[in-house]
Parts: structure tokens; C-alpha cells; sequence
């Protein structure tokens, strides 16, 4: 059978295609990094994006015309600059916080000298917030329920893109695609010259603001005009039902699963908008200290906590070595028994089990032990392995996931969540502050697309499980039988002990697995779930490769005929250089990573859901150029 190419054209999502998708397609290693070093050509190219990174698709269209409608009712900034589309972008948000953190990113020493705001670019960072009225976000409701949405602008100068674009991209609290689809008809053309019913349905409203305005504390800064926040649907409550209902699904413990109930549960925009909200909550309650984090993090992950350093939040510490777990756990305790010492403890601890791109496991009983000693609370994401596979209530206090990945499965919806244990110490502080602080950012449509999408999540899981363990496997067992030259230098994934461990990660993995041999439960809710029956739990969908080489690995990379770009748990397996394109930039950042193993060779597949056969036939034949690029090494 010969290999058939991907036939997704440049810039484009896997299919099938939709404004609302969450991947790109952009074949070639260096295609991304070129995106990434902000090559025009290849941004000209672009159809979908991961949402998060930038506004797209219905965002950047909706954006455009509130600038347009903006130049022509308010041409002039609060400073006097003139406002469009050709000198500004536009960021909206849901929350007026966006303002304050729109502020506080673009002066950050976080940010390179270059790209940081001046005190003159703040007077350029320009603040609006408009209402749309009579919407109708609720799906099925009838046509008389509508709704007033407001949103908050950040209008920036195209120029200083950079310098503001990751308070969209790291705590995740932008507007959807599909929210913005809702309100993008109400926005009327410049020339519109139909009704005023229409023209009513968008105000701008009176008050507006510089980024100079907010850090000062001006009376402006004061009198930001109150959210509306978007309303709940019953689609936001079933989705919660589904989530407590696969968590009591084969518990590792019943006592601790049992209590759980919906309202432990909070929803939130997207898997970084979880995990901001919930720092966000902490602080709230009192959790003074640094955020330790264990082990590789999500980058966006990475880069939130580092802007916690200055704050009241007292700093990030990070430990990045964690395969050798019992040397991780040992570090850990010094720093807290050190914190101890000085009358100070954890904020909070921060981890992924297992993590993301490594695919490491700690051991979570050892972690448990030591932040009930040293009184921390402990937030484990699971957005890895999915709590389909793995129970880590037993351990954890908060449970964090992105539903975009796995749970949603199909690309095109994006939600997180924040998932509380009954049985945690802070359980009562933390559900007093969430359900104080909670507000609703996911749009009933979202909230109803991934509630149909999530019917079929077992079924596609066990799918997944299947396919990315037996790729697992192939590639292992492929990295021991071809040594001289050597093509692959390791297979990391859950089931695959660690070459470079005194303790197998593995089994810290197990520990938490949920049980195949006990009976699935039946009745509702679960008859709802296709593939409750059969589900069998595994180790996820993520798997990574290591190379000797970065020669070697573009070899791999550049002749593997599947999906190429960002994302996990998507129907179509999907690679990606990730270290190497989120941390390769930066010759320091590169550095500090690959010395804990986010190394630039290696490559991260998010195996999908097509036929085994076909996956093992593309990558085998991708192994074969590998192997020629090893040999030419080898004769260098």
C-alpha cells in the first residue's frame, strides 16, 4: 500500500473545516518556526490557528468591524490618536479584568525591551467597552429570551502587537469563535442605512480609558462599567453532570468520588482560563507563597506563573528534572521545610500527570505526604491522560483539564475546567471563593457543541489508547533493534519505563489508573455515553520521540504524512517540533528546558483516530528516511 499524502493545504485546519476549528496545518519543521519568527508570507497563509494565540476566524472578523464602526462614532483614542483597522488591533474580552492585565503584560519585565510599552505607547493602549442588545446565545430558548452582551476592548497600536498579544494568549479569557459569530451580524456596516432597531443592537459606550489611566489608579480606572457576563443554558449543567459522572466512573476510591456533585465543578473559556481563574481564587483565599511547579508544564502554563514573580503572589519556583521522581520529591521537601524555616510556606503546587511533552509521571503519593506536611494544596492537570484513564482525586485537591482536548475530541470548541475535591482540606475555601468569584465566559453555544462532541469521549478514548500504545511500541522496540547508526534515542510515553530513572515512572502512572477489570457501570447518565461498556483505560493519546539529532528528526518529521501542528486529542494524529518551536527562539529558554529533557530533537504526536494500519505504515516509512539521514551522520 503506498502512502498517501496529506492533501490539507497550507494554513488550513484539519478537516473538516470550520470557522470555529482549533488546528492548523503547516507541513515542514521549519514552516512553524517561521510563523513563529514572525515570517509575513506564512501569516498571509493562514485560515485557522490555534484560537488562542491570536484572534481569528469570526474574532478577528468581529474585531474589525467593531474598529471600523469605532473610526467612524469615536475616530479619535482618549489620547487623540486616530483609530482603524489599518493602525490598530482589537482584543475583546467578556471580563473588565482584561483591562488591568492588558495594562500590567505590556509593561512586564517579562516582556523584551523591545516589545515592552513606553509611558508614551501606554497613552496609545486605548480601553472601550460596547454592549450588544438583544441577543439571542441560548440555543432552543425561545425567541424573546435574549440577551444584553458587553465587551471589553483592548485597542492596541498594530506596531506593539508583540508587546500585548500574551494577555490573549496566556490566561486564555478572550471571547470564543462562536460568541463572536453570534455577534457579528448585530455589528451594522459603516454606509448600513437600514433601521435603528438594528443600529440599537451595538452602543459604544461613553466611557473609555488609556492603559496610563489604570496603572495610575485614575478615577476613570475606578469606574469601569460593571460585566454582564453571558448566561448558563442547560447545556453548562449536563456538561458538569457528564464530568462528575466519569469521575465516580471506576473510581480508585469510592469514599472520596462519591461526594462529588456538579457544583464542584466550574467551567471555564478554555484549559488556561481554568487554570488563571483558579490562581486567581487562591491569591483570593489567602495562599501566599511561591507557585511550584514539577516537572515540563504547558508553555502558556509556564509563562503565567513566571508573571506571578514580583507579585503578591511571591514568586515561581520550578523543578524541571522530574524522572528521577524520589529526587524530585526529596528537592521539594527541603524547599518547603526551607520555606518553613523562614516562617513562610507553598502557595500552591502546581502539576501534570502526566506532563506535557515529556510524559512523566511523579509519584503523587509521595507529593500528597509532603503538602499535607508542609500545608500546600495541590492542583494536578489531568488534561494528559484524561480522567477517563486516571483518578487523581485521591491525591489532589484540585483537579484542572482543558476540554478542548480529549473530552471535546473534535477540534472545534474550546472549555476548561476546575474540579474541586470534597475530601481536600481547602475544599471549603476554595468552593466559597470559586462560586464568589466564578462568573460565566463560556457561551451557551460553546457549552452545547461540547456537550454533543463529549457523548462520544469513551468511545474515542479507548480508540486513542489503542493506537497511540501500539505506536508506542512499534517506535520502541524500532529504537532497541536500530542502534548502529542509532535513529531514535527513546520513546517516551506512560507505559514505556524511563531509560534515565532509578524509579519507573510507570508505575507511579498505574497507581492512578482506573480499573479494567471492574464492571462499567450502567444506567443514566452513562447509557448517554457511546462506548461505556467497552472502554478499556490506557495511557492517552500523547506520545514523543526522541532523536540524536535535529538533522534526524526533520528527516523523520518532514516525511511523515499526517496532520503537522499545535493541538492534542484531535480525531487526526497530529505532530508537532513542539519544544523546539515554543522554546527554541530564546537561546537562554532553550537552554533551561532541554536541561530537564524538553529537548529541541524530539517530536510530539498526538496519535488520532485513524486506522492502525494506515498510522504504522506512514510512520514506517517516515523511519526510513531517519534512517538514511542517521547513516550520512554516521559517515560524516
Amino acid at each position: 500500500m503506498t502512502v498517501k499524502p496529506i492533501t490539507t493545504p497550507l494554513g488550513h485546519s484539519l478537516p473538516p473545516h470550520t470557522p470555529h476549528a482549533v488546528t492548523v496545518h503547516l507541513p515542514g519543521w521549519d514552516t512553524f518556526l517561521r510563523l513563529r519568527d514572525g515570517d509575513a508570507e506564512i501569516g498571509k497563509q493562514l485560515k485557522s490557528m490555534y484560537p488562542r494565540f491570536s484572534p481569528l476566524s469570526c474574532v478577528k472578523e468581529l474585531a474589525i468591524k467593531l474598529l471600523t464602526h469605532l473610526s467612524t462614532t469615536f475616530p479619535a483614542s482618549e489620547s487623540g490618536i486616530k483609530i482603524s483597522p489599518t493602525t490598530h488591533g482589537c482584543l475583546p474580552f467578556i471580563s473588565p479584568d482584561a483591562f488591568s492585565l492588558a495594562a500590567a503584560h505590556c509593561i512586564s519585565p517579562h516582556r523584551p525591551a523591545e516589545h515592552r510599552y513606553s509611558e508614551s505607547d501606554l497613552l496609545q493602549l486605548d480601553f472601550r467597552v460596547v454592549d450588544f442588545s438583544g441577543v439571542s446565545l441560548v440555543p432552543d430558548a425561545s425567541a424573546a429570551t435574549t440577551e444584553k452582551v458587553r465587551l471589553f476592548l483592548v485597542l492596541y497600536p498594530l506596531a506593539k502587537a508583540k508587546g500585548i498579544m500574551g494577555v490573549w494568549t496566556n490566561p486564555g479569557i478572550g471571547i470564543s469563535t462562536r460568541l463572536a459569530e453570534v455577534l457579528l451580524p448585530l455589528v451594522p456596516p459603516v454606509d448600513d442605512e437600514n433601521t435603528k432597531h438594528e443600529q440599537d443592537q451595538l452602543n459604544v459606550l461613553e466611557w473609555t480609558a488609556t492603559a496610563s489611566d489604570i496603572l495610575s489608579g485614575t478615577d476613570k480606572a475606578q469606574d469601569v462599567p460593571e460585566p454582564t457576563y453571558l448566561p448558563e443554558s442547560a447545556a453548562h449543567e449536563k456538561v458538569r453532570e457528564r464530568i462528575v459522572a466519569l469521575c465516580q466512573r471506576i473510581p480508585r476510591d469510592a469514599e472520596i468520588a462519591a461526594p462529588l456533585t456538579p457544583k464542584d465543578v466550574f467551567l471555564y473559556t478554555t484549559g488556561m482560563a481554568a487554570v488563571f481563574r483558579l490562581q486567581e481564587a487562591l491569591l483570593k483565599a489567602g495562599r501566599r507563597g511561591p507557585v511550584v511547579a514539577l516537572g515540563a508544564v504547558f508553555h502558556s502554563t509556564f509563562h503565567l506563573f513566571e508573571e506571578v514573580e514580583g507579585t503578591e503572589g511571591e514568586g515561581f519556583k520550578h523543578f524541571g528534572e522530574c524522572e528521577d521522581s524520589d529526587k524530585v520529591m526529596d528537592q521539594l521537601e527541603e524547599y518547603a521545610k526551607g520555606l518553613k524555616q523562614k516562617g513562610r510556606k507553598v502557595g500552591y503546587l502546581f502539576v501534570e500527570f502526566p506532563s506535557n511533552p515529556l510524559l512523566v509521571s511523579v509519584d503523587l503519593g509521595r507529593l500528597r505526604k509532603i503538602a499535607d506536611e508542609y500545608d500546600f494544596p495541590v492542583v494536578v492537570d489531568d488534561t494528559v491522560a484524561s480522567f477517563c484513564n486516571i483518578d487523581v482525586l485521591p491525591v489532589a485537591d484540585v483537579v484542572v483539564s482543558s476540554l478542548t482536548k480529549t473530552f471535546s475530541g473534535f477540534a472545534d470548541v474550546m472549555a476548561g475546567s476546575v474540579l474541586l475535591s470534597p475530601s481536600s482540606r481547602y475544599y471549603s475555601l476554595l468552593s466559597s471563593t470559586l462560586t464568589t468569584t466564578h462568573h460565566n465566559a463560556l457561551s451557551p453555544p460553546d457549552a452545547a457543541h461540547l456537550l454533543s462532541n463529549s457523548s462520544s469521549y469513551l468511545a474515542r478514548s479507548n480508540t486513542h489508547n489503542l493506537n497511540a500504545q501500539k505506536l508506542a511500541s512499534l517506535l520502541h522496540t524500532y529504537s532497541t533493534t536500530h542502534q548502529s547508526p542509532r535513529v531514535i534515542s527513546r520513546v517516551l510515553y506512560p507505559s514505556i519505563p524511563s531509560t534515565k530513572s532509578s524509579t519507573a515512572g510507570t508505575a507511579y502512572y498505574r497507581q492512578y489508573m482506573r480499573s479494567s477489570a471492574t464492571p462499567a457501570p450502567t444506567g443514566p447518565p452513562y447509557d448517554e455515553m457511546e462506548g461505556n461498556q467497552d472502554f478499556k483505560p490506557g495511557f492517552g493519546c500523547l506520545l514523543s520521540i526522541d532523536f540524536p539529532s535535529k538533522r534526524i528528526a526533520k528527516a523523520f518529521y518532514n516525511h511523515l504524512h499526517v496532520h503537522q501542528g499545535p493541538h492534542l486529542g484531535a480525531h487526526l494524529t497530529l505532530v508537532l517540533p513542539f519544544n523546539d518551536l515554543l522554546w527554541g527562539a530564546e537561546e537562554r529558554e532553550s537552554k533551561y528546558h532541554a536541561g530537564y529533557g524538553a529537548v529541541p530533537e524530539q517530536v510530539r504526536v498526538s496519535v488520532g483516530l485513524e486506522e492502525w494500519e494506515d498510522l504504522k505504515e506512514v510512520f514506517e516509512e517516515a523511519l526510513k528516511y531517519a534512517e538514511e539521514e542517521a547513516l550520512k551522520e554516521a559517515a560524516y
